[in-house]
């Protein structure tokens, strides 16, 4: 009688159905690897294709960071529109926006909608928004952007181009040491110190132009920065 139980039990649970139950329960908990696992046993038992399978079992890759063996999976869809839509889905979030955009340009109905949407999104994330907005709505308010050549040219004075990227800690720090340096070259020379004087006005030589290089390098930051924000406003409206 014990036997027959076992025998009953385990076949319920290697019955197709229960397999996908389960694996739909993994998913849920967000237990990715699991699911997979119970979504390819499916597809074995089933001996069926099940496209909505794959949707999942790709969609668990993907969360799992593993995007070529997600790719590998896309290509089991049968419909070519389908198809080419995810795997440009996967390269996009694999990071991999020239490959993804390859495959979204091929999409037509019903998917094309979305792929305009995702290939819109890729240029967003490369921060090449004119071109992102020809394919999304973009928030009115454009990133203000400072001009990295004028960063270099207002740190002739120092810290002087830190200040001008908002970063005025910074430019006060510079402004310090660079003059610090200068102060000390001078005090050294004015008493004849020849060897000191050499050290302190090689320091001081180097000190301002890392202070000219950190002023190019704050603006090129704060232009990245805005860049980001404004990303971030476009993935919100999305």
């Amino acid at each position: 009688m014990i036997i027959a139980f076992f025998f009953l039990a385990q076949n319920e649970m290697y019955e197709p159905h229960n397999v996908l139950k389960f694996a739909d329960h993994l998913y849920a908990q967000q237990d990715y690897a699991a699911a997979l696992n119970e979504y390819r046993r499916y597809l074995f038992l089933a001996e069926v294709d099940q496209e909505g399978t794959y949707d999942r079992i790709i969609d668990c890759l993907m969360r799992l960071g593993r995007y070529s063996e997600g790719i590998a999976e896309s290509r089991n869809i049968h419909d070519r529109n389908k198809r080419d839509h995810t795997i440009g889905t996967v390269f996009f979030a694999a990071g991999m926006m020239d490959s993804s955009r390859a495959h979204l340009q091929l999409v037509d109905i019903p998917y094309k909608n979305d792929a305009q949407r995702i290939i819109g999104l890729s240029y967003a994330y490369e921060f090449r928004f004119d071109t992102a907005g020809a394919y999304i709505q973009l928030p009115e308010i454009k990133p203000s952007y400072k001009q990295p050549a004028l960063g270099g040219l207002f740190s002739l004075i120092p810290g002087a181009g830190q200040c001008y990227a908002g970063r005025f800690g910074d430019g006060l720090y510079s402004f310090l040491i660079v003059s610090s340096a200068a102060l000390l070259s001078y005090y050294y020379f004015d008493r004849d110190e020849d060897l000191k004087f050499g050290l302190c006005f090689g320091a001081a030589l180097l000190l301002y132009a890392g202070n000219i290089y950190g002023g190019i390098n704050a603006v090129r930051n704060y232009n990245y920065h805005e860049n980001e924000k404004y990303l971030q406003q476009i993935l919100d409206n999305q």
